[in-house]
């Protein structure tokens, strides 16, 4: 088996066992904060690194340009967010479907095709949020047209169906290598989001089905003999996050009240997503 496939399971067990006890709405934001902690934003802390271990893919003629450039996105995606939260929505949406799917199609499929990456991503966090629409739309109030739509008659059974259809229609005439097991899985995904709550949800897919298997795959591009040595390396970027929530929290304090603790959390999550794309784009290539 896999250790890739291993991580997934893992993540599965996880689910069925929160779904049969019932521990989501007591758990939710602890699970939440633990696997971004340990998986979730360690995935993305050895990016300084990545950026330079394939010479044929290097954009940067040293660090510092790396680390301005870097830094320079985080900063400026976090102002769209303060500026415009619907904008910073729409770009972590949009970056986030071409991600998610280009990361969640290795094992399937070969990456190189665009749209097929776009198409996956879209479709698992269609899913994701369709499935919690009133929770997403309560955590969304700061956008206006959004939070005034009425979803008082809402069925979340009719939105897991379209889920499915959706995937089925989309991606039914692209050559993918090893389609069915692609469906089986992201059809998984789908019953996971139907049970459990928006975060639940959104960090045993994030920690399990994207974060885990990337660092997998990073630990052994790296060569590492030594899986602490290698976790050790990621614990410097994880700090600086750490310090950059603490910085965003200093500005604004009102965002972390238990109203607003989600959106802060994924104000956090897009700024640091914005430059690690462009860094696992050529990472994941052929993989």
């Amino acid at each position: 088996m896999s250790k890739i496939l291993l991580s997934k399971l893992l993540g599965l067990i996880l689910s069925l066992s929160i779904i049969f006890f019932g521990l989501e709405s007591s758990y939710s934001t602890l699970l939440f904060l633990i696997i971004m902690l340990t998986i979730g934003i360690p995935h993305g802390s050895v990016d300084h690194i990545v950026a330079f271990i394939n010479p044929k893919a290097r954009r940067f003629k040293s660090k510092f340009i790396f680390y301005l450039v870097y830094l320079s996105l985080i900063i400026a995606n976090t102002i769209l967010w303060i500026i415009s939260p619907f904008i910073g929505l729409a770009l972590f949406l949009v970056i986030s479907c071409y991600h998610f799917g280009e990361t969640q199609v290795i094992g399937f499929h070969n990456t190189s095709n665009k749209l097929l990456n776009f198409v996956v991503g879209a479709n698992i966090l269609l899913s994701l949020f369709l499935n919690n629409i009133i929770e997403l739309q309560g955590i969304l109030n700061v956008i206006p047209f959004f939070s005034e739509f009425d979803l008082s008659n809402f069925n979340r059974v009719f939105f897991l169906l379209v889920s499915v259809s959706v995937l089925m229609i989309s991606v039914i005439n692209f050559d993918i290598k090893r389609k069915v097991p692609l469906y089986a899985e992201i059809t998984i995904l789908y019953m996971i989001f139907y049970h459990t709550d928006l975060l639940t949800s959104f960090a045993i897919y994030f920690g399990f089905c994207h974060s885990l298997p990337m660092l997998i795959l990073e630990f052994e591009e790296f060569n590492e003999k030594n899986i602490i040595k290698f976790y050790l390396k990621t614990l410097p970027f994880t700090i600086l996050s750490l310090i950059f929530g603490l910085l965003l929290y200093i500005y604004d304090s009102n965002l972390f009240t238990n109203d607003n603790v989600i959106l802060f959390i994924f104000i956090i999550i897009s700024s640091l997503t914005l430059p690690h794309v462009f860094i696992m784009k050529d990472f994941v290539k052929d993989k």
